[in-house]
This record gives structure tokens, C-alpha cells and sequence, in this order.
């Protein structure tokens, strides 16, 4: 995506920690406007996570670098700003002073529900005053709603964490998505004749419930049918929690190679077999979880 340097923009202000389909009604808001008045369209997000200044085990549904996979298409620009604690007791007025001073902002778009600014003091009226005072546009979206009920961030990771996957991915729009770099792994892929892939899960991140999932692979561009298990590996006595895909109809070696894992299928709890070959036997049923 192109840098951003003088040209007028309308600005689609917000986290999109999730890029939901509000998060998406939001930036086609912003998206119409720029069209309409011909000028860019941009979109604020945290370049880090957020939530660790407010709870230590704060996790991101998507971090920066999913979210600008994410956003590929949906605008012209991102402008990413770090979180900290010095921006944290920004003022409402001087947070938004500082995006004037970095960027030549054409119009203002945000949820009906944003808050921002020390004390998240500021919201959608204030943006508006605030903008009519620097003869700025402000467009504030109405709430974005899905069979009666909202549309938000704290939904969708209930739902993640309950391992309610398909329900969170149809308030997603996609599926739920984990890029990563493989790495080495007790190498069980031979134990079952699959090919496994050990996925290292960006700090944090947020992961699903524990369970065996069924997946799709993004490899080098090509994608592969999959079962993710997420969690413990009971029948080896491994109690640490992991992210391990078998991909079916696979043969290369992809250690060290940054993937993405798309999560459709809710398939099973991790379960502790008698013995391996049991596991296996169960493992090669779960990769087949397409063709049921």
C-alpha cells in the first residue's frame, strides 16, 4: 500500500482491532465519501496492541500486520499510530490536533459509538464540534447491526473463545484468520503420514478455544485443505498449549516460512487417545472435514 504524503483524505477513525462488518460498513462509509468528493481514503488503526495498557492479558483478534492483509483493497491508505503512554493521556483535542499536524484531513469518518482521548472523554458529538470548527466534513455511521443484534469486537472474541467459529466468522465477514512463521515441532506429521506444520502465534494474539478445527492453508500462494489443533496434545502427555496444522496433499518443507491459517470448522474437543494409532486414525478423519 502506498505512503501517504499531502494529498486530502478522508479519515475512517477507529481500532478495527477485528475488521468485523461494522469495522467494513465503517470504511465503505469513508470509502463513498472519498469517492464522491475525489480525494484518498485512509484509515487510523494502532500499529501495536492496544489492550496490554489496559490488561496485561489483553488480546488482539487481529494484529497490526493481519489487519493491513486485511485492509489491502478496502482503502488507500493506513495510517498506523504506536499506543502508549504518552499518547494514552493525550486530550480528545490534542489527539486529534495531532492528526491534523501529520495529515491533510478533507473529512472525518466514525462509528456512532467511538471514543478516544484521556478518559476516552471524546466521542462522536465532540469530533463533530470539533471538526465544524476547523471546517472539517464529519460523517458518524450509524450502529451496525446482524439479525437485531450488534456487531462488535467483544462478541466476536466471546465467540472465538468459545470455539463458536462459525458464528464469529460470519460477523467477520471471512474466516477467522492466524498468519505465522512454522516452525520445528515434535515432528508427528510422520507418526500419521501427514505433513504438520507447527505454527509460532504472534504475542498477543488472540487463538480460538482449544479444539481440533477444520482449516484452510495458505502457502506461498497456493492454498491447502487442513485440521488445526489447538491446544494440549493429550495422548503424548504434552500438556503446553500449540497451534499445529495437517495439510492434506502436502509435500514441501516450509520451516521458517510465514503462512496463513483460515479457521471454518469447529470439528471436535482435543481428546486423549489410548494409543497413536487411534490419534492417527481420528487425524486423518478430521482432515477430511470438507467432504462430509
Amino acid at each position: 500500500m502506498k505512503e501517504l504524503t499531502s494529498e486530502e483524505v478522508c479519515l475512517a477513525l477507529g481500532y478495527f482491532d477485528s475488521m468485523h462488518l461494522g469495522h467494513r460498513n465503517l470504511i465503505a462509509a469513508a470509502r463513498e465519501y472519498a469517492k464522491a468528493h475525489g480525494v484518498g481514503c485512509a484509515v487510523f488503526t494502532f500499529a501495536n496492541n492496544a489492550y496490554k495498557l489496559f490488561n496485561a492479558d489483553g488480546k488482539q483478534v487481529y494484529t497490526y500486520s493481519e489487519r493491513a492483509e486485511l485492509l489491502n483493497g478496502l482503502c488507500d491508505y493506513i495510517l498506523p499510530m504506536r499506543f502508549d503512554s504518552r499518547l494514552k493521556n493525550y486530550s480528545a483535542e490534542r489527539f486529534l490536533d495531532a492528526l491534523l499536524s501529520h495529515y491533510n484531513v478533507k473529512a472525518f469518518v466514525c462509528g456512532y459509538d467511538y471514543s478516544f482521548g484521556a478518559g476516552a472523554k471524546g466521542d462522536a458529538q465532540f469530533l463533530q464540534e470539533y471538526s465544524s470548527k476547523h471546517g472539517i466534513d464529519c460523517v458518524v455511521v450509524d450502529k451496525f447491526e446482524m439479525d437485531g443484534d450488534r456487531v462488535s469486537t467483544t462478541v466476536v472474541k466471546e465467540l472465538l473463545l468459545s470455539g463458536e467459529i462459525e458464528r464469529a466468522n460470519a460477523l467477520l465477514g471471512a474466516p477467522f484468520m492466524v498468519c505465522g512463521k512454522v516452525v520445528k515441532g515434535r515432528g508427528a506429521g510422520r507418526m500419521f503420514d501427514i505433513p504438520t506444520a507447527n505454527i509460532k502465534i504472534p504475542l498477543g494474539k488472540l487463538v480460538p478455544k482449544s479444539g481440533v478445527y477444520g482449516t484452510t492453508c495458505e502457502v506461498d500462494g497456493k492454498v491447502y485443505n487442513s485440521a488445526t489443533n489447538v491446544g494440549a496434545r493429550p495422548t503424548f502427555g504434552l500438556t503446553k498449549t500449540v497451534v499445529e496444522t495437517m495439510l492434506d496433499d502436502f509435500n514441501d518443507n516450509i520451516y521458517g516460512k510465514e503462512i496463513k491459517l483460515y479457521f471454518n470448522k469447529f470439528i471436535r474437543p482435543v481428546t486423549k487417545f489410548d494409543t497413536p494409532a487411534e490419534l492417527s486414525k481420528q487425524v486423518h478423519a478430521d482432515i477430511e472435514w470438507n467432504k462430509k
